[in-house]
């Protein structure tokens, strides 16, 4: 297994938004999927399991581009797009119940 070095090439910008942009579908994703087919006493519930399980899978996706550089960045812009699409998703149940 290699080490990393602070001389590898960084990511590209293309990759690092690919990266973020696929777990905030994912997250868009579980949050229809909460909406139309958990019951609506318990779709907080169900958002909130689907927050969690985006926010591994976003630390999975940042760790395994195995740079270093610009990490926290990237895990904060994907946690920040996945809350703002979880509050908006958590808006609907609130007003549909």
């Amino acid at each position: 297994m290699g080490t990393m070095t602070d001389t590898e090439v960084p990511l590209s910008p293309a990759a690092t938004f690919a990266g973020i942009v696929s777990v905030w579908i994912l997250a868009v994703v579980g949050a229809v999927v909460v909406l139309t087919t958990v019951a609506p006493e318990e779709r907080f519930g169900g958002l909130c399991l689907s927050m969690a399980a985006c926010a591994l899978v976003a630390f999975c996706v940042q760790l395994a581009t195995r740079r270093r550089d610009g990490f926290v960045a990237r895990v904060v812009s994907t946690f920040a797009g996945i809350v703002v699409i979880t509050a908006i998703a958590g808006i609907v149940v609130a007003l549909t119940l």
